[in-house]
């Protein structure tokens, strides 16, 4: 639906600059400016440009800025002049909608060079060496060495990463290198070549790759709540997420499924767990053995581990978590698929 002439106006339309224009004035950055949305006492946020003609430079928008959000508007002010240009910024991925409230925003920071490159001699050599004596990571604590998992392909090189931790589990610090030293973070110069024919697009048009909370590339699939599709651990392995290592998830529309379970008491909230769990076996497929198996042997053993009162309250669900916690004990399952 087209936005109307009135509408647009109201929304600040025709009355600021852009990303693109470099020569717009350049006020002063503070007093943090009120963007028009209603009611007039909403603070304007920071973001940095990634145009062309402007890379670098801060600005202040609309905190609603994804064009998709109705409640946006078009307000936009240069904090930066033309002096803080710099198109590096464009070699690397961002999210488009993030934005920071002034007195939080950190402006980019090049990474260092990328090291000269290394012989698989050198390599193993220095990985040995690194392993004895850990770097340390930018919280000034010995980094800790995340390794793939044993006796199945190896999903990723062995790297060192913060080894302390936030109250939700994630790395304190962004540090990550390699096991036998730093990685390389800059683009080479045929690909900066590529980027500027066209040949390729820009890093910068891209969003960083979803890591889970180990620091590793995140899995795609059937996360292991079973209430969506979308990413999990990357330690993971198999139909089962066995070799996880982090309880990390993530999938569309994961927010407002929590708030929305939340706020919904039982039995009610039990009830539609378990009918979007139902759907999201069918729609994707998830193996499971056959309702005769879990009823019998799985349940037999849960009673054996548990006692009669347990065994007698369980429900199919429970039997299909305890065989997912002891697939050890039943190397062939049966299974509807």
């Amino acid at each position: 639906m087209a936005m109307s002439d009135a509408r647009y106006k109201l929304l600040g339309g025709g009355q600021y600059p852009s990303e693109c224009d470099e020569d717009a004035p350049v006020p002063p950055a503070l007093p943090v400016p009120f963007c028009r949305c209603e009611p007039g006492n909403q603070l304007a946020e920071v973001k940095q440009s990634r145009h062309p003609k402007t890379a670098g430079r801060a600005f202040y928008i609309c905190k609603w800025n994804d064009s998709l959000n109705p409640c946006h508007c078009l307000f936009f002010q240069w904090i930066d002049g033309p002096d803080k240009f710099d198109p590096r910024i464009r070699l690397f991925p961002y999210y488009r909608s993030e934005s920071w409230a002034f007195n939080e925003f950190r402006r980019w920071v090049p990474p260092p060079l990328n090291p000269p490159p290394m012989t698989e001699e050198e390599k193993q050599e220095a990985a040995i060496y690194r392993v004895n004596n850990p770097p340390k990571c930018h919280c000034g604590v010995r980094a800790k060495l995340q390794r793939p998992n044993i006796g199945v392909p190896p999903k990723f090189t062995p790297f060192f990463r913060c080894s302390l931790k936030t109250r939700d589990g994630w790395p304190a610090c962004d540090f990550n290198e390699y096991i036998y030293g730093p990685r390389s973070h800059w683009s080479t110069e045929e690909e900066v070549r590529e980027f500027e024919s066209g040949k390729k697009p820009w890093p910068c048009t891209t969003t960083p790759s979803l890591r889970c909370k180990c620091g590793i590339l995140a899995t795609k699939g059937v996360v292991p709540s079973e209430l969506g599709y979308g990413y999990y651990c990357g330690n993971s392995y198999g139909e089962y997420w066995e070799g996880r290592t982090c309880d990390w998830e993530w999938f569309e529309g994961r927010y407002e499924l929590m708030l929305q379970l939340g706020r919904t008491k039982e039995p009610w909230k039990s009830r539609d767990t378990l009918n979007r769990k139902l759907k999201i076996r069918k729609d994707y497929q998830v193996t499971l053995p056959l309702e005769s198996f879990l009823s019998g042997p799985v349940l037999q053993d849960l009673r054996r581990e548990y006692g009669k009162k347990a065994a007698e309250k369980a429900t199919l669900e429970d039997c299909i978590v305890y065989w997912r916690r002891n697939r050890s004990k039943y190397p062939r399952p049966l299974t509807d698929r």
